[in-house]
């Protein structure tokens, strides 16, 4: 019995639908939320579906399913992802030798340099508001045990005129995360984040004690 011309060519085209490139739980789940985070920036948190982030994986929603049980769980893990990279882009080493106003020039430069960078992402943040009230507070958190040695050590150099480290790295960061989260828009968001750093600096001056020059 003769065989079919197109017999071979669509046991191959069914042999290759079947063939998936596996990867280990915790490598597909990152690659859901970065995946997402590319997403929620291009697109913003309400235009992006499931859908969207299973497409631009070449995978089924269903797999995105296995990890996480909706889109709010999806931004939640994104919105952590971010938070932990821009806390290490904080956390970068400085030197010990260098003065407390240098440290905290580095450190408020870097995290502006970071979001000014992931525009597009922080312009959204607001949209999952529940959620990003959380992490801020956690981001603060890690952010103060940065600033709380530079601040102790503005105080011993009397560089800096506070008188409790803690409180004040509590006031300063707490206050300025959430608000420059909070009035963050969804358009010309670089031109915010400058106006912001000004606005962060003047802060910084007044509550620190810091001398003009």
């Amino acid at each position: 019995m003769a065989l079919s011309k197109n017999k071979f060519p669509e046991d191959e085209k069914d042999r290759s639908r079947k063939i998936r490139i596996s990867k280990e739980p915790d490598e597909r789940r990152q690659e859901i939320v970065e995946t997402a985070l590319q997403l929620f920036s291009e697109k913003g948190y309400e235009n992006t579906t499931i859908q969207d982030i299973a497409e631009r994986m070449s995978v089924s929603p269903g797999l995105c399913y296995r990890y996480f049980k909706s889109k709010t769980e999806i931004f939640a893990a994104t919105s952590e992802y971010y938070a932990i990279q821009a806390v290490e882009q904080m956390k970068i080493p400085i030197s010990q030798d260098i003065p407390a106003i240098e440290k905290l020039n580095l450190v408020i430069n870097r995290m502006f340099d970071f979001s000014v960078n992931h525009h597009e992402f922080e312009s959204r943040y607001n949209e999952g508001s529940s959620i990003r009230a959380i992490l801020l507070d956690d981001v603060a958190y890690q952010w103060m045990t940065v600033m709380i040695p530079i601040i102790e050590q503005g105080m011993k150099e009397k560089t800096f005129s506070c008188s409790n480290a803690l409180r004040t790295a509590q006031f300063l960061i707490s206050g300025l995360i959430h608000t420059f989260h909070a009035e963050m828009p969804t358009e010309n968001a670089k031109e915010y984040m400058q106006s912001f750093f000004d606005f962060t600096q003047d802060m910084l001056v007044r509550v620190l004690g810091i001398k003009a020059d």
